[in-house]
């Protein structure tokens, strides 16, 4: 079964409010098996409300509208469902009755503008709104059921739950795992498992983000899914640091603890995010030393120990500070592995030489030190979030006995 959700608010558009009613939907009609093939964002405008509308009602078997049930004169969900099924908007007597009650027992004032969330198109079924002024509606249509619910999130939850929910039933729900992959590239994962994109039965999907590369695998069966997966797993190898709801920063902090060793963090660009990161893992005192931000130079020399000549000679941006930082906070701080990072996120600051997304990152251990740079695309915000994962995953792999 497929279905097609309709997301309605000029907010969504004009704001860049977030559309977090489909994503809750989706996840919700995932459950029953319901597959979400297409989800749409449109304005309070009543004729591109039913082009939707009619679109989507001639690919999928339902179509959830979600927003535009309110009574303000932007509020034309209604009148456009109506229009693009064809058929008459009627006001419910009954439905203006109770709504007339419930606002006359609250003390508020029910106008004609509170009347219109009594009408609804013919034939349609009220989906019942037990905390909020605003009802839903189900109606036929040729070859689609179409559902209309609020867009306040609550009442959308609450209607969904109690009048949709139960029409979808269990289901064949299909069978997911994400994988996730630190330390490479997005097409350096999909040469490694294009060929899987044919399956027959299932899905594999290669997703970039600032935090590495995830592999969503979505199959029938439970055995299908560990055959997958396996086969993905052993492609990977040690690129991939863990499963579904894993992060980078709790999988290391994992391995630290397993063996009884500590880090330390000296940040410069990132300006404490890493230490952010780690420490937003529960129990992560057990594993986590302490950070310095080292913004300026007289920071990293006064504080951490770098020496002025490095700095003088290979610049505050290079492997020579980074290893610096990363044995300079190890040994004040006192823990097993010291992270030294330090980089140009932007957006002003970059040369030829140097550019805007260049990080050096140290991570400093008995061993020796381990040393990674990297050029990150995207704006100071993603730079900056890119060059933490790329110091975690560092770790890491220094954990794992790999580079």
């Amino acid at each position: 079964m497929q279905a097609e959700l309709i997301a309605v608010g000029t907010e969504l558009l004009d704001l860049g409010r977030r559309d977090t009613n489909s994503e809750w939907l989706t996840e919700r009609l995932s459950r029953s098996g319901v597959r979400v093939v297409g989800r749409a964002l449109v304005d309070d405008d009543e004729e591109r409300i039913a082009g939707h509308l009619r679109s989507a009602v001639a690919r999928a078997d339902w179509v959830i509208v979600c927003g535009g049930l309110g009574p303000t004169g932007d509020d034309r969900t209604r009148e456009a469902v109506a229009c693009a099924l064809d058929l008459p908007l009627e006001r419910d007597p009954g439905m203006e009755a109770e709504l007339r009650a419930r606002f006359e027992a609250r003390g508020f004032p029910f106008d004609a503008r509170q009347a219109r969330q009594a009408d609804r198109p013919r034939g349609a079924v009220w989906l019942a709104n037990p905390i909020g002024s605003a009802a839903g509606f189900l109606v036929e249509a040729v070859g689609a059921r179409v559902a209309v619910l609020p867009g306040v999130p609550a009442e959308l939850k609450t209607i969904y739950s109690g009048s949709l929910a139960p029409l979808f039933g269990e289901g064949e729900a299909p069978v997911r795992r994400v994988l996730k992959v630190a330390g490479r590239p997005e097409s350096w994962v999909d040469r490694r498992v294009r060929d899987l994109y044919a399956m027959p039965r299932g899905r594999v999907t290669v997703l970039s983000g600032a935090e590495g590369v995830e592999v969503a695998l979505q199959v029938e069966t439970a055995k299908e899914l560990d055959a997958v997966e396996s086969t993905v797993t052993e492609r990977l190898g040690d690129d991939l640091f863990g499963r579904d709801d894993d992060t980078l920063a709790g999988v290391t902090g994992s391995l630290l603890e397993a063996q009884g060793m500590t880090v330390a963090t000296a940040e410069s660009c990132t300006a404490g995010l890493l230490a952010g990161a780690i420490t937003s893992v529960p129990g992560s005192t057990a594993w986590f030393r302490g950070g310095v931000v080292a913004y300026a130079d007289e920071i990293k020399i006064e504080n951490i120990g770098v020496m002025r000549a490095t700095l003088e000679c290979h610049g505050a941006v290079s492997a020579e500070v980074a290893r610096e930082l990363a044995a300079g906070v190890r040994k004040i701080l006192g823990s097993d592995f010291g992270i030294g990072i330090t980089g140009i996120a932007g957006p002003s600051g970059g040369t030829a030489e140097k550019p805007v997304g260049l990080v050096h990152i140290a991570v400093d251990s008995d061993p020796g030190c381990a040393e990674r740079v990297v050029w990150l695309p995207g704006d100071r915000d993603l730079i900056r979030r890119r060059a933490v994962t790329a110091a975690l995953d560092l770790l890491r792999r220094q954990l794992l006995g790999s580079r």
